[in-house]
């Protein structure tokens, strides 16, 4: 088969390793995902990850495969490659791209960035938002992870922290967050947050549910049972998404995007529950200029793999 120039992605999360391969116009040609099993250690992981790009090498002329790029949680710096202070894979300090580097059969440009940084440039390249040069993304799934685009160029900030919306603490009263703080957006605005927020309203005995404490209160369960019209379980998906609108309001001020796309498993399966009340917190809460014009938008991408396969590109051009 006579296949394009292209570039390897890889998503590497906390569950599981997803890697595509993919043509310049974002058409995937072949994917692969293994268990990421982080408790094995740093080694045994970037083992893992070069047996899947290693698996891809045979599919296409060595010409024509321009690079790989992965996107990682924590601090990833885009110069080093290094991954620091990524807790939910229990990494201090990595070197992400030499570690895979020197696991390839072939030698190959590794580029890494921060997985929601990825999505941003994968959106920006291929998605719902190609070409649009303003635009954040915000990724909700077990966390909440953000990236922003502008003026075409990726934003990382002084120390590489920038758009860490996920840890902004919104409650300081609030559910301890996995990252040592009380109340950050993702113990609201993530799976868990769903959950917990589930729980909360039903010790509260205000609202008719067919939901109970000794269920597991799966992400999935609440939003099976809001789509069944359930009054809590409508209830705590509208408080998730008034504190995903407080969100908005924050980026819409400080950054002025035109568009924020929405990924991530749960962003995507209830969006049409989040982003009314969203939309609605982010009227009282930022100036009418800074949002008149906002587009709310549904990711388009099969796999946050392809994201990080933009990274090739990104990198390329500058």
């Amino acid at each position: 088969m006579d296949f394009e120039t292209c570039a390897i992605g890889v998503d590497l999360g906390a569950t599981k390793i997803a890697a595509a391969l993919v043509t310049y116009n974002g058409r995937t040609l072949a994917a692969r995902q293994v268990m990421t099993l982080a408790d094995q250690g740093p080694n045994a992981v970037l083992d893992r990850i070069a047996e899947l790009v290693n698996g891809m090498l045979g599919m296409v002329e060595p010409k024509q495969l321009l690079g790989v790029g992965i996107g990682s949680p924590g601090q990833v710096d885009p110069r080093s490659g290094v991954v620091r202070n990524a807790v939910n894979l229990g990494w201090k300090e990595v070197e992400l791209t030499t570690g895979v580097a020197s696991r390839l059969h072939c030698p190959l440009s590794i580029w890494a960035e921060k997985d929601a940084n990825a999505s941003a440039l994968g959106e920006y390249t291929f998605g719902t938002a190609c070409g649009i040069s303003e635009l954040v993304y915000l990724g909700i799934g077990s966390g909440l992870g953000g990236g922003a685009i502008s003026n075409g160029t990726s934003i990382s900030g002084a120390n590489l922290t920038a758009m860490e919306v996920g840890h902004l603490s919104l409650d300081p009263s609030g559910l301890l967050c996995t990252c040592g703080n009380y109340g950050c957006a993702e113990t609201t605005i993530s799976g868990r947050g769903l959950s917990a927020i589930t729980r909360k309203l039903i010790q509260t005995q205000r609202f008719q549910t067919c939901l109970d404490m000794s269920q597991d209160l799966h992400p999935s369960q609440v939003l099976e049972a809001a789509r069944q019209g359930d009054p809590l379980s409508l209830a705590a998906i509208t408080e998730m998404g008034q504190q995903l609108g407080f969100i908005f309001s924050m980026c819409a001020a400080l950054l002025n995007p035109s568009h924020i796309v929405i990924g991530g498993g749960l962003g995507l399966a209830a969006f049409d529950l989040l982003i009314p009340p969203a939309l609605k917190e982010m009227a009282r809460r930022c100036l009418p200029a800074a949002r008149s014009d906002l587009k709310i938008l549904r990711s388009t991408l099969e796999s946050p793999s392809i994201g990080a396969a933009a990274l090739v590109w990104y990198h390329q051009r500058r």
